[in-house]
């Protein structure tokens, strides 16, 4: 048997000495410099690839104030709105050369705090942020201090991102749940409960007001009695629902305000032994994978997630990119003036199934 040595890792002294060129000459073929003949290039690679020389990533963007690597923290990664968001902002970054770090804040600001501060060390080019805190001096520091930030889903109270430089991607939360309780009282329902997450988040405080927006629009006053609030999680949503069930009069729909709510009104509902929609209809926000194959047809707005992820990969890199290019201008003696914060807010589709007391087939509707 042949024993193989640990591979310490050669060094660009050694690629050079072995294709007899100057250790600048590989640190050319590295950068894919035009000054590098085809024959010198491909004896360097040659000597690389006989050497197994790997390039220290860290290194050159020490040298190149670059890490080619984008910051993406969510509220929770288990929720499938943020899987699909996470695989837009991945298609993006991936199409431009860049890779993409995930963390999970499990909406917990001191939590995201610390991601921000780790990836702010890390030197990513960018971060892109669905924020779980009502604070913004974090978001403006990171914004100063390390590049460029877009907030998606969720903008954060308070800050002047036009002013701050700070792009946002939300998709219309308000009028969508103002149009998914006007649907419930379409059917006649008359006692809508809402099942929502922390009254901090921007997209919590738009669903509640379209929920009151569209009672008040036809003459139902608003109760506090039929309102909760918990976090965006299936555990909420179960433990919210089974409260609001033992009430008499029980409400006879209910709207939840993501995904993981409704699953967790769902478990809630077959915990008592009823039926949706024959007992209780159930609408809320973003299609639930798998779950809106089957009985009983969950009725949706539904979000665009891999495009909000899309485009806010798409804003950051186009700042990074303009930075660059400022950087360089500023060497050359001009200037750019500095680009407002921009804001993009995408359509919401009403996905209407069995779940709220409509026919098999009723999709199509949008906002």
């Amino acid at each position: 048997m042949v024993s193989i040595p640990p591979n310490r890792g050669s060094t660009v002294h050694e690629v050079a000495r072995r294709a007899g060129v100057a250790s600048i000459t590989v640190s050319r073929v590295l950068n894919d410099h035009a000054s590098v003949s085809d024959e010198t290039r491909r004896r360097v690679q040659e000597a690389m690839r006989e050497l197994n020389y790997v390039p220290n990533a860290l290194a050159q963007s020490l040298k190149g104030r670059s890490t080619r690597t984008l910051g993406l923290v969510v509220g929770d990664v288990s929720n499938p709105f943020f899987t699909l968001l996470a695989r837009g902002l991945e298609d993006a970054a991936t199409a431009a050369g860049y890779s993409v770090i995930l963390c999970n804040s499990d909406d917990d600001p001191k939590k995201e705090k610390a991601y921000l501060e780790i990836l702010a060390r890390r030197r990513v080019d960018g971060l892109v942020l669905t924020p779980s805190q009502t604070d913004p001096q974090p978001v403006l520091d990171w914004a100063r201090q390390s590049g460029p930030v877009c907030l998606v889903d969720r903008p954060v109270a308070g800050l002047d991102f036009h002013a701050a430089g700070i792009d946002v991607v939300r998709g219309e939360s308000l009028l969508a749940a103002e149009k998914l309780v006007e649907h419930l009282i379409s059917h006649g329902h008359k006692r809508i409960a809402i099942v929502n997450g922390p009254p901090t988040l921007a997209t919590a405080v738009d669903r509640l007001n379209g929920y009151r927006r569209a009672l008040t629009a036809a003459g139902l006053k608003p109760d506090k009695r039929l309102e909760r609030e918990g976090q965006f999680s299936v555990e909420s949503g179960r433990e919210t629902t089974l409260e609001l069930l033992s009430k008499k009069p029980a409400p006879t729909a209910i709207f939840a305000t993501n995904n993981q709510l409704a699953l967790g009104a769902m478990l809630a509902v077959r915990d008592r032994g009823l039926r949706i929609p024959t007992d209780l209809a159930l609408v809320t926000f973003e299609d639930i994978p798998h779950v809106a194959d089957v009985w009983p047809f969950i009725s949706v707005a539904a979000q665009a997630a891999a495009s909000m992820g899309q485009e806010a990969g798409r804003f950051v890199l186009e700042r990074i990119q303009r930075n660059g290019a400022h950087h360089a201008q500023q060497k050359g003696g001009t200037k750019t003036e500095p680009l407002q914060g921009r804001e993009l807010v995408l359509d919401t589709e009403l996905r209407l199934r069995r779940s709220c007391g409509c026919p098999p087939i009723a999709e199509g509707i949008f906002v």
